[in-house]
Parts: structure tokens; C-alpha cells; sequence
């Protein structure tokens, strides 16, 4: 386990506890967008600035994280969340907070946030062993996804009792923790830069150049942006699921939402067991076949507990896809390109859910949800199928050669 690392436990800990205040800035940060304007596409605006940084810029802030020292990128990534926090805790305060403040705060924290991924990423290599990155991966699965299960409750709580301005406020507390982890680790040698006459474009080109070419992790990005589409797209609509399938309302919606958080927890849990990489090859495909089965029972049931399973277990497979690719990639590739590999995952991961929400639910409404499940279900069958061998027969030759 990786967590029998001392270094690994100490940046876990801030990692888990910055995590759990990132959820609670984004979550207040929609919450004033609705309430500043009442606006649904005001809101979506909103929360396209704070996503779009990391799919759109991922690629080269990966390229940042192979160039400069990961831990003085990190501190200021940190720093620049507690300033921005800060400084939006007391415009909010004084109640002197518009619309287009709120935007430009959410797009700046994007872009710390688009950051922080790749860099926190790349830094298992220098805390943990090489045959300890994939239990590592899993742990910060673990943090990411617990985050995302509390944050979100806690960022209520905060917001009715105390009010946003706290919110914000407690962001930058949280913070601290983090800061202070990344100073008291011991960190493991990185190796130098191949080219140190490169410039960050010509790293970028380079990255690309790289994941296109080599043969695994070309097809391990595919695979978790078809999941990421046609499974986390159909999972995106979940409140209309909760409505239109299952009759329910906002109680059986967060049942719902919590069913897909533990399933997730669940599946990092299992990452963390993984460090076989034939292993991981395997288990990634396979839980994208999972879900395609779980896609086909979501569109052919109407039974409310079935419906709770189903969910439950797409959020595991879903998860277990995602971060069974991504501890694959941080074996597969090479220290020179970490970063850039990573960011690369982080747009395939995170622009995939994001897209195949807006396709999923243009399909939904010319047919209908049940259909939609059951379309994407056959599709991702078949790509997970094909996926699968093609990784299995990539390995083998990389083994006898």
C-alpha cells in the first residue's frame, strides 16, 4: 500500500483535505451563479469557465509540469487558489460580487485547477517506488472521489448557516494543510530533461507525438474517452433519470448521487489492490464492458431499487475504467513525458464526460432516455470489446519484442 509510505501519507492527507475545499469553491461558485441571476445558461456559462481551463489547456499545462519543478508549481498553484479564494470571499462579503466577477474568478480558478491535475499527478514519481504508482493512483482516486461525495454537503451546510463569503474563506484555510505537506516530504530524485533547448510548444508537439505513437497509451486514451462518452455521458443525465425512469424527486436524486459517489470510492479502493499492470490492462476494458451491461439494465428497468444498484454500479465501473487507465499510464510512460501523458488523460477523462453529456442528452430528447441507455450500452460494448483485444495484442508483441 502506499499509504505505508511516509511521504505518500503525508501529501495524501493535504491532497485529500485541499480536495474536499476545491469541491466546496465550485459549489458555491454555482450556487451565487443562480442566485445572482436565476439563469440556467448563466449557470452552465459559469460552470463551463471553471471546466474548460483543464480540457482545453490540459496538453500544455502537462507540458509545464515535465518542464518546471513540480513542487514550487504546485506551491504556486496553491497559493494562487488561497489568493483567488480570498480575494472572492471578501468581494462576496461586501456584497459587492456580479455576475461577470464571479465568471472571471471561476475562469481563473479553472485554470489553477486545470493545473493542479497533471502537476499532483506527476508527483507520485517523485514520493513512491515505480511498483507503488498504482496503488498511489488509487489512493488519490480515493481522495478525489470522497471529495466529491462530502464537498458538496459541506459546501451546503457552510452556505445556509454562515453564508458564501465563509465558504470561499474556509477554501483558503483548507489550503494550508497542503502547502505544509509539500514541504515536509522527502522527495525521490526526477530524472533530467532529455532537450533542455525545447520550448513549451515544441514539448507540446513532442507529448502528442508521443501518446499517438506509442502503443498502448494511445489506445488505453480512447478507451477511457469512449467510457467517458457514451457511460459518464448517460450518468450526466441523472436528474432527468431520476424524474422521467424513476418518478423520483431531489431525495431519491441525492440517493442516487450517493450510490454513484460509493460506487466510485469502491473502485479506487480496488486500483489501489492492482500493482500487476497485465492485470490493470485487463481490468480496464473489462469495467467498460460492465458498464455497457449496466447501461442495457438502466435502460430496460423502471424498478426504483434496481435502478439504485444499476447506478451504484456504473459509477464503480465508470471509475474503475478511468483510474485503472490512469495508474496504466503512469507505468507506461516514460518520466520525460508524464505530464503531458496525464494532461492528455485529463482532457480524453474529463472533456469525454462533459461531451458525451451534452451528445447523450441531445439523443435523449429526440428519443427518449430508456432508448439512449440502451444505445450507448450496444455502442460501448462493442468499442470495449475491440479496446480490449487490441491492448491485449499490444502487450503481447511489446513482450516479444
Amino acid at each position: 500500500s502506499a499509504l505505508s509510505n511516509r511521504n505518500f501519507a503525508v501529501y495524501f492527507t493535504g491532497t485529500l483535505i485541499v480536495l474536499h475545499g476545491l469541491w466546496i469553491y465550485r459549489l458555491t461558485i454555482s450556487w451565487l451563479a443562480w442566485e445572482l441571476t436565476n439563469s440556467v445558461f448563466l449557470v452552465g456559462v459559469v460552470s463551463f469557465c471553471q471546466f474548460s481551463p483543464g480540457i482545453i489547456l490540459g496538453p500544455i499545462f502537462g507540458a509545464a509540469a515535465d518542464r518546471y519543478d513540480l513542487v514550487k508549481m504546485a506551491m504556486f498553484i496553491h497559493f494562487g487558489m488561497m489568493f483567488i479564494s480570498l480575494t472572492l470571499a471578501v468581494i462576496t462579503g461586501l456584497d459587492k460580487l456580479t455576475i461577470e466577477v464571479l465568471a472571471g474568478f471561476a475562469l481563473l480558478q479553472g485554470m489553477m485547477g486545470g493545473a493542479y491535475t497533471p502537476t499532483r499527478l506527476s508527483l507520485i514519481t517523485q514520493l513512491v517506488p515505480r511498483k507503488l504508482f498504482a496503488s498511489a493512483t488509487g489512493y488519490l482516486a480515493i481522495a478525489f472521489n470522497i471529495s466529491r461525495f462530502v464537498g458538496p454537503g459541506l459546501a451546503g451546510l457552510i452556505i445556509t448557516v454562515l453564508g458564501a463569503a465563509w465558504a470561499f474563506g474556509l477554501f483558503a484555510c483548507l489550503v494550508v494543510p497542503a502547502i505544509i505537506s509539500l514541504l515536509i516530504v522527502d522527495l525521490l530524485p526526477r530524472k533530467p530533461r532529455m532537450r533542455e533547448d525545447s520550448n513549451i510548444l515544441g514539448d507540446l508537439r513532442d507529448g502528442l507525438k508521443y501518446a499517438l505513437n506509442h502503443p498502448i497509451i494511445r489506445w488505453l486514451l480512447i478507451l477511457v474517452g469512449t467510457n467517458g462518452i457514451l457511460a459518464r455521458g448517460v450518468l450526466e443525465l441523472l436528474p432527468a433519470i431520476t424524474d422521467i425512469i424513476f418518478n423520483g424527486d431531489s431525495a431519491e436524486f441525492a440517493i442516487f448521487t450517493s450510490a454513484a459517489g460509493a460506487g466510485a470510492v469502491i473502485a479506487s479502493i480496488v486500483v489501489t489492490r492492482s500493482q500487476d499492470p497485465s492485470r490493470l490492462l485487463r481490468l480496464a476494458p473489462m469495467a467498460a464492458l460492465g458498464s455497457s451491461v449496466l447501461l442495457f439494465v438502466l435502460g430496460m428497468t423502471d424498478t426504483y431499487w434496481v435502478g439504485v444498484i444499476v447506478v451504484a454500479g456504473l459509477g464503480g465501473c465508470c471509475t474503475l475504467c478511468g483510474i485503472s487507465v490512469q495508474a496504466l499510464l503512469q507505468l507506461e510512460v516514460e518520466d520525460e513525458f508524464r505530464g503531458r501523458v496525464l494532461g492528455l488523460w485529463g482532457v480524453f477523462a474529463i472533456g469525454a464526460t462533459a461531451t458525451g453529456g451534452f451528445i447523450m442528452g441531445g439523443v435523449a430528447r429526440a428519443t427518449s432516455i430508456s432508448m439512449t441507455a440502451v444505445g450507448a450500452s450496444m455502442l460501448l460494448s462493442v468499442f470495449a470489446l475491440l479496446l480490449g483485444v487490441t491492448l491485449v495484442r499490444g502487450q503481447k508483441q511489446r513482450q516479444q519484442d
